[in-house]
């Protein structure tokens, strides 16, 4: 509230200061007449002019002058300078580039610019293709212009025109309005004695001179196109015609037909030899894995086979002691399958 009650404050006393010089310039300019009885300097100009060279005889130039002692209307009235940016595409062809790209960095050289961007594609056999994109100062442009239609044929030229003299003006003002009240800020802020007031003032400062850099950063750049003209320019380089050569006979046909397959043959083997080179690690690998699933195979077998055979021994083991130690009743023995008696334990 303080700080808008200060704003108030300034305004009020700018819009009184400026009546009360307007009232005085009035009023000196009506007081003139009537106590001297002379006519003031400012009507002094509204005398009658000569009229033109040629005009009629009821016309005649006449300036009219205000209380401030400024021309309303009439042929006096002060041109405004235009703020204008001009461009330029070229597109040339030329039979060598690089001869006109010396060209084109001497007659820069002399008048002042500089290149900005340049760009280059292409082949001597297929032909080239510049681009270059210049910066002039805006008094050399017409002359670098007919200096250009001197380097080749122009296939085309396209020249435009910017007015910025709108924007200028405007750009001025606001920087010339913002310095204004950053001043007035800044005594403001020299005065202050709380620490509020100190704050809200140090981030209206802030405020403001942001807006002023930016204000500036616009001005300076609309400064530059203005004062430098943009000229961009693209060559074109014909290419060089392939030389003709005899039609072949059929021995060389034969001959370059059995080199190619050849060369193909030979390509082929060297990418299958790389191709198993290759392999090699991957096979290595593959054998490794394949070795110990192997392995564990076998042991699972081995340990499946074992577990089948009966406990004690074999098929021809004798009976339990039960029978009074005997293999049949009568204390007979029971033969084996060799037509041995059978021996208790035996297999």
């Amino acid at each position: 509230m303080w700080l808008a009650l200060v704003v108030i404050l300034l305004l009020v006393l700018s819009g009184c200061g400026a009546a009360v010089k307007q009232a005085a310039q009035m009023g000196g300019a009506g007081n003139g007449r009537s106590a001297s009885g002379a006519a003031p300097t400012a009507p002094a100009a509204e005398t009658p002019a000569p009229g033109p060279a040629g005009a009629p005889s009821g016309e005649s130039g006449v300036t009219v002058w205000d209380a401030a002692g400024n021309v309303v209307g009439g042929a006096a009235v002060p041109a405004v300078d235009r703020k204008i940016i001009q461009n330029a595409e070229v597109e040339l062809s030329v039979k060598d580039v690089d001869e006109a790209m010396t060209a084109i960095n001497d007659a820069l050289v002399k008048a002042g610019g500089y290149v900005q961007e340049n760009r280059m594609s292409g082949t001597r056999e297929q032909g080239r293709r510049v681009t270059m994109k210049l910066r002039v100062p805006a008094s050399q442009y017409g002359s670098l212009i007919d200096m250009l239609r001197g380097l080749g044929e122009v296939r085309s030229l396209n020249q435009w025109t910017n007015d910025v003299t709108e924007e200028y003006l405007d750009l001025e003002a606001r920087i010339e309005t913002g310095e204004a009240h950053l001043a007035q800020l800044n005594k403001l802020y020299e005065r202050s004695g709380t620490v509020t007031e100190m704050i809200e003032l140090e981030r209206e400062i802030a405020r403001v001179t942001a807006d002023l850099e930016s204000l500036k950063g616009r001005y300076s750049f609309l400064s530059n196109q203005v004062a430098f003209s943009t000229i961009t320019i693209n060559l074109y380089e014909p290419g060089v015609p392939i030389p003709s050569r005899d039609p072949q006979s059929l021995g060389e046909r034969m001959r370059d037909s059995f080199l190619f397959s050849w060369n193909e043959t030979i390509d082929a083997a060297q990418y299958l030899l790389v191709w198993l080179v290759a392999m090699v690690p991957r096979l290595i690998f593959v054998a490794a894995v394949g070795a110990v699933l192997g392995v564990l195979a076998w042991l699972v077998m081995r340990s499946r086979r074992g577990r089948r055979r009966p406990p004690g021994g074999g098929a021809g083991s004798s009976k339990p002691a039960g029978d009074g130690g005997h293999g049949t009743p009568g204390g007979a023995q029971q033969a084996s399958p060799d037509g041995d008696a059978g021996t208790p334990g035996a297999p």
